[in-house]
């Protein structure tokens, strides 16, 4: 029984109790009015406590909970791809404005790439990116990237594939060698990685330094310029470690570049000699040379 049908019978009995004064009669009629003008109030009573008792335990099948849970799961899904997506957009917003703050200030003539092709089993040996021959790329053009306010080397183009695409040999493969040396010292060498590092970015190796070098942990390694392949001042890494040998010494060099992470790289493409270059048009045939003069009619009658 509910509360409120409770009151009413409080009520009631009350009433009952202030009336048993009255004769029979009237004692009778007025139990029968009571109950006629109460009985509304009592049946909405009981529809009002039955309604309150069923607001939120409304009976669903197992089929129709499991539907309920697979629906907010896709929801949350798609909510979740959403903000990936919106935070890709963002990242490769941000790549895209500092590449192009990089170009407008780099003193080289450098072309921004991306790659678009890397393999597990060399991932720290060789990559390729999505300009070729049509973009005026080359074997042995280096690549670089941004490293803070300076640049930082990545490696060079070993082979053009076509229009489009250029494969780069990492610097962190033995096979590419940089002729280096220690920043602010006189000291040189010759650069280059390790080969079969599949799980983790391998160290470099700094050779032929002499004995006597001082050496100090931490100290840059930058590209010397000489041999003329790579641009001077590149930065490629920091010293780890400084071994003497029996006839020259070693430094184990960290890489400046993290080839782990590389996305947007830009190829240095070559300086042309305006001297040595062909006058062609612009469909690859050279251009026709102007006829020689004719010669004097008079000036063969003469030497007749």
């Amino acid at each position: 029984m509910s509360r409120l049908n409770i009151i009413f019978l409080i009520v009631f009995v009350a009433l009952l109790v202030a009336i048993t004064l009255f004769s029979p009669e009237t004692v009778s009629r007025v139990q029968s009015g009571a109950m006629v003008a109460f009985r509304p109030f009592m049946k909405a009573s009981s529809r009002l406590e039955t309604g309150v008792e069923t607001v939120g335990t409304e009976s669903l099948s197992h089929s129709q909970l499991s539907e309920m849970v697979e629906e907010l799961k896709r929801e949350r899904n798609r909510l979740k791809l959403e903000v990936i997506q919106l935070d890709e957009i963002v990242r490769e917003n941000n790549q895209l404005r500092r590449a192009l703050q990089y170009i407008e200030k780099e003193p080289l003539s450098v072309l921004a790439t991306r790659v678009i092709s890397r393999k597990p089993s060399n991932w720290y040996n060789t990559m390729v990116i999505d300009k070729g021959s049509a973009h005026g790329i080359e074997v042995d053009s280096p690549v670089i990237v941004p490293v803070g306010e300076d640049a930082g080397l990545v490696g060079k183009v070993s082979e053009v594939i076509g229009k489009n695409s250029a494969v780069v040999l990492l610097l962190t493969d033995e096979m590419c060698q940089v002729s280096a040396k220690l920043q602010n010292t006189q000291e040189q060498g010759i650069l280059n990685g390790q080969r079969g590092a599949l799980r983790t970015m391998p160290n470099l190796r700094l050779r032929y330094l002499s004995r006597e070098a001082e050496v100090a942990a931490g100290r840059k390694v930058v590209s010397s310029g000489t041999g003329g392949l790579f641009p001077p001042d590149l930065l490629l890494g920091e010293v780890l470690s400084f071994e003497i040998g029996s006839i020259d010494a070693e430094a184990t060099v960290k890489p400046s570049v993290n080839f782990e992470e590389l996305i947007d790289v830009f190829v240095v493409l070559p300086v042309r000699d305006p001297e040595e270059e062909e006058l062609d048009d612009p469909s690859g045939a050279a251009l026709p040379k102007e006829p020689a003069s004719s010669p004097d009619p008079k000036a063969v009658e003469r030497k007749q």
